[in-house]
């Protein structure tokens, strides 16, 4: 489970930077339509970020 919360922290990182960097460019290149989409991925980033949080967190590998 900690692998699975590390994978999910990776993703909504990457994907709350992609949205974001990606939508306010187009949306200043007057692509409204396309920025939505990318703006739109920005939720489901931080969706996946705080459930891969909450997954490290929680479950820490077995030491001996």
């Amino acid at each position: 489970m900690h692998v699975v919360g590390k994978v999910g922290v990776w993703i909504g990182v990457i994907l709350t930077l992609l949205g974001v960097s990606v939508g306010f460019t187009l949306l200043f290149l007057d692509h409204d339509g396309l920025a939505m989409v990318f703006l739109g991925a920005v939720p489901f980033g931080f969706l996946f970020l705080f459930s891969g949080l909450v997954g490290v967190l929680l479950s820490h590998p077995q030491t001996k």
